[in-house]
């Protein structure tokens, strides 16, 4: 019998430009270990397309992003689903506020919170935001600050979210305007 999936490690330190907030580990990344690492999954390929790194990059590199262009990731749960519905409610609320706590030692640039729906979660149980404020906002920059840190908000890259890929685009392209050049990559 074996025991239960380890997650992925959380990639989030002082100094980093964005981290990305993922609902939780897909079981296929965290078998694979990376984060992202289903193909069908378009997060690498907007991301390279996005301006935000200096060279391409790969599931493999999403450790080595840290100290190469100030990209980290974590997760609001850190438990491997198929899907993030399969999360509790007090997964999702304990996922919040640990999140939270991390955000505001660590204070990114940015907090990129891979779809809608973890900002809404974040936001009631992490910032106390009643769901009626978060209702009908736009994607992109938030109003709410963490220390320092601003939230920002792209469609999901999953696959359930392929409908909003050329917004998600957009929007990590505006990102990177924000952002600036991103630092040369010290691999070629």
């Amino acid at each position: 019998m074996t025991g239960p999936l380890q997650t992925l490690p959380h990639y989030l330190r002082p100094g980093l430009r964005i981290v990305f907030i993922g609902y939780n580990p897909a079981i296929y990344s965290a078998e694979a270990g990376h984060y992202y690492a289903r193909r069908a999954n378009v997060f690498w390929k907007q991301l390279n397309e996005s301006g935000l790194l200096a060279r391409p990059a790969a599931p493999e590199d999403d450790a080595s992003l840290m100290d190469e262009a100030g990209i980290g990731f974590v997760d609001l749960c850190p438990r491997p689903t198929v899907r993030a519905d399969e999360l509790t409610a007090d997964e999702i609320a304990a996922g919040a506020h640990r999140l939270h706590a991390q955000l505001q030692v660590n204070q990114p640039a940015y907090a990129v919170f891979s779809g809608r729906g973890i900002y809404v979660h974040f936001a009631r149980h992490a910032l106390g935001l009643p769901r009626a404020a978060l209702t009908g906002r736009p994607d992109g920059v938030q109003p709410e600050r963490i220390g320092d840190t601003v939230p920002y908000v792209v469609p999901s890259s999953s696959g359930l979210a392929s409908r909003w890929r050329a917004e998600r685009l957009d929007l990590l392209k505006a990102l990177a305007k924000l952002l600036g050049p991103p630092p040369p990559s010290s691999r070629s």
